[in-house]
């Protein structure tokens, strides 16, 4: 088995390029294969080596290591050649400089595609195509095909887009004597209303999603549910668990929807699952705020179960580093009354003020707040509520306590002051 991931170095790596990509890596490792990483830059206008760096170094990234490589612009000598075969034997012919393909105008060509079953199309309704440019420049359509003989490959794994093209790819092997390979023609990715991912409509770079603190292993798990489904329903894999249960056979028709919501879920799992100190170290450099390494590690330790991808870190830890403002309405739990929550929070606060720094802990906190609220006859969401908001300006957060451990007695009774002068107010 020999299958190529095929990109043109036109720009940077996005979605689509990255699932075929995997599942090209996937069908080859499950078949004890060779995957070619073939850089398809013929396009001397648009082909630039920073997108080409690009494409690599995101496809390592995610640990699809490829086994062979090659640049089209440096077999030009074997497109001359086969080329020169096709305008003796007057299956290709000069015009305007260009030189086309001559099409057959009779007959049906075949694609038997793996996922999409017999495919015909009408010879007559391939017209004769530029397979050299007036420039002298390759066309795509020629020298894919005679790479794909070249390099033996067994089976083209691409986008659905690719089968209009594989008729003229069809009609040049067979011009060549050339074996033909196995198709497979996966779906397109489609926004959630179902229209074509493109630059225009998504978010489709691929090292966006890098750069915004996702995860491999997410991403890895995300794009290969874009089109295929195990048998299991299993949702989170290894890559060395992923090479055994894939299987071409599973991969769907249909386009496959983007759903960033799901992609959020599967990269919050993996970060959930990431030791204290590997998840500070991803973490690390999305940190904008100054501090102690003491204390940012405390503070990522209470949102490392809450963040879905590391660049919402910066909006999730705000609170942890200077006061939010907020509406004093906030402050009130919703089955009481302002002057229930003056009374909780002032309590709140004298008992916490006695408390000194050695006992200034989850536990002690937890304890005092929970007799506290026993003791005064107040609901204990006078007391937690208040507390929870005085701290953090939001009403979703980590617990009260957890807060008051974070930001430790100070910072904790100066916030809870401000609270109550506010309610005041």
């Amino acid at each position: 088995m020999r299958v190529r991931f095929a990109p043109s170095p036109t720009g940077v790596l996005h979605i689509g390029s990255a699932r075929t990509a995997l599942f090209n890596y996937l069908f080859a490792k499950k078949n004890k294969g060779t995957l070619i990483l073939r850089v398809e830059d013929t396009d001397k206008e648009r082909s630039q080596k920073i997108f080409e760096k690009d494409i690599k170094t995101n496809l390592k990234w995610l640990g699809l290591n490829w086994d062979e490589e090659y640049c089209q612009s440096k077999r030009t000598a074997l497109y001359k050649k086969y080329l020169q075969q096709l305008l003796k034997k007057d299956l290709a012919y000069k015009q305007d400089g260009a030189v086309y393909f001559r099409t057959p105008t009779t007959g049906k060509v075949v694609v038997k595609d793996i996922i999409r079953g017999r495919v015909e199309f009408d010879a007559k309704d391939v017209d004769d195509f530029v397979i050299q440019k007036s420039d002298g420049g390759f066309v795509f359509h020629f020298v894919n095909v005679i790479d794909d003989w070249d390099m033996k490959i067994s089976h083209v794994i691409r986008g659905e887009d690719h089968l209009s093209n594989t008729p003229k790819h069809i009609l040049l092997f067979q011009a060549l004597n050339a074996p033909i390979p196995e198709y497979a023609h996966i779906p397109l990715i489609l926004n959630q209303d179902r229209s074509k991912m493109s630059k225009r409509t998504g978010d489709v770079n691929f090292g966006d999603y890098v750069a915004k603190g996702y995860l491999p292993e997410a991403l890895i798990n995300f794009l290969v549910q874009l089109g295929w489904s195990d048998p299991k329903g299993r949702e989170f894999f290894s890559l060395k668990e992923l090479i055994t249960a894939f299987d071409l056979s599973r991969v769907q028709k249909a386009g496959a929807v983007f759903d960033l919501k799901y992609l959020n879920h599967v990269n919050h799992h993996y970060l959930a699952q990431l030791s204290p100190a590997a998840y500070y170290k991803l973490a690390k450099p999305y940190i904008p705020f100054k501090g102690a390494e003491v204390y940012h590690k405390k503070v990522l330790a209470l949102l490392q179960e809450r963040a879905e991808y590391l660049a919402q870190l910066p909006e999730l830890m705000e609170f942890f580093y200077k006061i939010s403002d907020y509406d004093k309405n906030l402050l009130v739990f919703k089955k009481s009354s302002p002057d229930q929550t003056i009374t909780g929070l002032s309590t709140a606060i004298k008992v916490l003020s006695a408390l000194s720094e050695k006992t200034w802990t989850e536990k002690r906190l937890q304890q005092i707040l929970d007799e506290t609220a026993g003791a005064s006859g107040l609901m204990p969401g006078d007391i937690f509520w208040p507390i929870r908001v005085a701290l953090s300006g939001l009403s979703g957060s980590p617990s009260p306590v957890e807060l008051l451990n974070a930001l430790g007695k100070k910072e904790s009774i100066k916030r809870l002051e401000l609270a109550l002068k506010k309610l005041n107010g």
